[in-house]
């Protein structure tokens, strides 16, 4: 089935800055649309008024993306689930009046819908995009700009089909990122900096330094690796994404090395100490036999 989950805050409640987050799952694809949002102080904003914000722009989200159902939606607000399914009653009129609007999206797309609470360990990615204040921007295919068509890039092969479909996909996995890589060197893997950005032209190359800035040798590899992605074809988005995604993972193999390193040396250190423990032990378990045989 396909999946939306919602999340609603308002920091002080009531009368405080809402913050919605939400997240559209579509299962004949292989991403999930993720979307927030934040409204201004305002005197009839509460906790509840954004949960049910939240759960309209994720119904909005999800008809605009052709989601035609069976869909399921979860939030850990048991009043909005509960209302939205007619067991609790409906006492404010901005809330009953919001609550008409997504009945109307349900019967005008005719959605085979069920409203699921679940608790708020399982709810985590809305909470977060709920409370993120920068705006998460939705790219689709569509709205991409890019350097050159993959057909016309320097990739060839496996590389140019997983360019061309992460071009063709809204939000890439992060396993879709983990297989994008060069097995073997092409044109662009030998050009430095300078010569990459003279291809790129001034707009990608005031991209990349804004998003990587700085002149040491990692943040110009960092520069020289977005480029030479935009340069095969893939989105500019995408290209930097990909970038990002690398440095993240590298720094997340890394701790984990360090983690087992630190284990390893725990676990010799507990070896060791059980060791001299057990001969210990036995020095003394001797020493009372001996005595024993010695008495009788």
């Amino acid at each position: 089935m396909d999946a939306i989950t919602f999340d609603g805050s308002c920091t002080p409640n009531p009368g405080g800055c809402m913050g919605l987050g939400w997240v559209v799952t579509l299962q004949n694809n292989s991403f999930s649309i993720l979307g927030n949002d934040r409204l201004e102080k305002g005197a009839s904003n509460n906790a509840l008024f954004a949960e049910y914000l939240a759960l309209k722009k994720g119904m909005l989200e999800y008809v605009k993306a052709d989601g035609q159902g069976p869909l399921t939606v979860m939030g850990d607000s048991q009043t909005v689930i509960y209302q939205m399914r007619g067991i609790y009653p409906i006492m404010d009129d901005d809330i009953w009046n919001i609550h008409q609007d997504i009945t109307n999206i349900i019967r005008e797309y005719e959605l085979d819908i069920h409203f699921r609470w679940v608790p708020r360990m399982q709810n985590k990615q809305a909470d977060r995009l709920s409370k993120t204040k920068h705006k998460i921007r939705i790219e689709y295919p569509n709205d991409r700009e890019f350097l050159i068509d993959v057909r016309n890039s320097p990739a060839i092969g496996k590389l140019r089909k997983k360019i061309a479909a992460m071009n063709a996909t809204p939000f890439p996995t992060n396993a879709m990122y983990k297989r994008l890589h060069v097995s073997s060197g092409d044109v662009l893997s030998g050009k430095d900096l300078f010569e990459l950005q003279k291809m790129a032209g001034k707009k990608a190359t005031k991209i990349v330094i804004e998003t990587f800035p700085g002149k040491r040798d990692k943040n110009k590899y960092y520069q020289a690796q977005a480029l030479c992605w935009m340069l095969r074809g893939l989105a500019i988005d995408l290209a930097i994404k990909k970038v990002k995604f690398d440095i993240r993972n590298k720094k997340n193999s890394n701790k984990n090395s360090n983690t087992k390193q630190s284990s390893l040396v725990k676990a010799k250190g507990k070896k060791s100490q059980s060791k001299k423990k057990a001969r210990t032990s036995c020095r003394g378990a001797k020493y009372y036999l001996n005595r024993q045989t010695f008495a009788f």
